[in-house]
């Protein structure tokens, strides 16, 4: 963080060490404690909201520590830190980043500002809706697009990009997908996207991208670069892990930030904001984040392969899979083995979306899964 000259408050070293220590059992050896903790056994297994199980960085809590005693404080500052921070992540200028609690302010700004001009936007179905809700609600029309059949159940975006027409304001592409957890190739997307540009406003929405295999080769923030009419989001809640801070933003051209700021809705806490520049900083939590997040949906789709369960193939931090019962029958049944899994998503009311935990939550899942579902692994 950079100096300012102001005289800030620090805790005592002995209570900033106490509560960094405690803190830290906030990760995955925490998550182990409390499986271990008859308390623990009482709650159900949250695995529908698509939260970080594995905790975030030792680095982000310190800061956090180190800033309790501002809490009474805007985060202007602060803001500006992270700003910074992401455009150099990024690789654009600062007003190219508009920071909000979370990526869904910015899919609800521009769902506003696009809304209230009327037309249309294009969306995949199953998608995420937040966009096309607020699109809808403030004067717009939704076309939805289907996935690609099953087991793809990919973007269509030749199909999507046909759709296209002189009232059309947004398309939307979330990459990967929300709910089914899959990533279009990324040459394709590119190029559909690059054209798209030309003709409407592409939003890109990247939520979870930090978890596919390839992060580098999927992004699409290189149009951004480039000066296309496209818009980016990221969030801190996913690879991160602190959901419950509230921090995303997006990148666009600073033409696009403009008009965003419009319908402005507030921008980071100052612990939020502290927490995300250091995130940011911490590359080996990153890293860290990312691997045990593969190695927990590979042991996943590994147990439904021996099961001969059908899914979608998974980029992002959950695994979409056919259960073959309705959906609401399939949770709780779940609920019964204190389980919480993901809610229904219209049309696929026979799959369910399951969030990636720990691999003891997840082990206590695929049994129960054996159960439910009467499969027994080959």
């Amino acid at each position: 963080m950079k100096a300012t000259g102001k005289k800030r408050l620090a805790l005592p070293a002995k209570l900033l060490f106490s509560l960094i220590t405690t803190c830290a059992l906030t990760t995955a050896s925490y998550a182990q404690h409390e499986v271990d903790s008859e308390e623990a056994e009482a709650e159900p297994i949250k695995i529908n909201g698509n939260e970080n199980a594995f905790g975030s960085s030792q680095m982000a809590y310190a800061m956090i520590m180190q800033n309790l005693q501002r809490i009474n404080r805007y985060a202007w500052e602060e803001t500006q830190d992270l700003v910074a921070a992401i455009a150099a992540r990024e690789g654009v200028p600062t007003d190219h980043i508009i920071v909000t609690a979370g990526s869904g302010p910015v899919l609800s700004m521009t769902g506003m500002w696009k809304g209230l001009e009327g037309g249309n936007m294009i969306i995949a179905t199953p998608g995420y809706q937040q966009l096309a809700r607020t699109f809808e609600a403030f004067g717009g029309t939704v076309v939805n697009v289907p996935v690609t059949p099953a087991p793809e159940l990919k973007h269509d975006l030749d199909a999507m990009e046909a759709m296209i027409n002189d009232e059309t304001q947004i398309l939307y592409i979330c990459n990967p997908n929300n709910p089914t957890g899959t990533i279009v190739d990324p040459d394709k997307l590119r190029e559909v996207a690059s054209r798209a540009s030309e003709k409407t406003l592409v939003f890109i929405d990247e939520a979870y991208l930090e978890l596919a295999d390839d992060f580098t080769k999927n992004t699409m923030v290189d149009l951004v670069r480039d000066g296309k009419d496209v818009i980016i989001a990221r969030t801190f809640s996913k690879v991160y892990g602190i959901a419950g801070l509230r921090i995303g933003y997006g990148v666009a051209k600073p033409e696009i930030i403009k008009e965003l700021r419009k319908f402005y809705q507030g921008g980071p806490n100052i612990l939020g904001a502290v927490a995300a520049t250091a995130s940011l900083q911490d590359p080996s939590w990153y890293e860290q984040s990312r691997m045990m997040y593969i190695e927990t949906r590979k042991m996943v789709t590994d147990a439904f392969d021996a099961m001969g369960i059908e899914y979608a193939e998974p980029s992002g931090s959950f695994v979409f899979f056919k259960t073959g019962m309705p959906i609401q029958q399939f949770q709780a049944a779940m609920e019964a083995e204190n389980i919480l899994v993901g809610r229904p998503f219209p049309p696929m009311f026979d799959w369910c979306r399951v969030s990636i935990g720990t691999q003891d939550e997840m082990a206590a899942f695929i049994e129960a899964v054996k159960k439910i579902l009467d499969k027994d692994a080959a």
